[in-house]
């Protein structure tokens, strides 16, 4: 059997916002989905969620908490962690991933993938709880 994939996802909050990047590449080529990517070996999905942030949106962030991991399949086995973030430094860039995109998180326009949807609703649904 071969072994999952694991991905990192981070949503960056800041004001009400989220960052998301619209992709460069394919799959989905101009649609928007999470900043995040590929965990490198011998890194923690944490450590790579903090890279993968830097290196697609020039921000440091700090990880405030992990909301979800789910295991799927596109081409090949996954493991998505997704995780909140926060800005603690750095400056806002494009890279040749993905160009910067602010939104909402209720918008649902342009989604690279069906988990990208879910994930945003999930976010909706701790936001919700964390507000009650």
């Amino acid at each position: 059997m071969m072994k999952r994939i694991p991905i990192v996802a981070v949503i960056i909050e800041n004001n009400g916002s989220i960052l998301m990047h619209r992709r460069n590449y394919e799959p989905q080529k101009g649609k928007i989905d999470f900043v995040g990517g590929f965990v490198e070996k011998g890194e923690t999905v944490e450590e790579a969620a903090v890279r993968e942030a830097k290196e697609e949106t020039g921000f440091n962030v700090s990880l405030t908490r992990k909301i979800a991991v789910l295991d799927y399949t596109q081409e090949r086995e996954k493991t998505m962690h997704l995780f909140i973030a926060k800005i603690v430094g750095g400056k806002e860039r494009n890279s040749t991933e993905g160009e910067a995109v602010w939104m909402k998180s209720s918008e649902r326009k342009e989604l690279a993938f069906p988990n990208t949807a879910y994930f945003l609703d999930v976010y909706e649904q701790l936001k919700k709880e964390s507000s009650s």
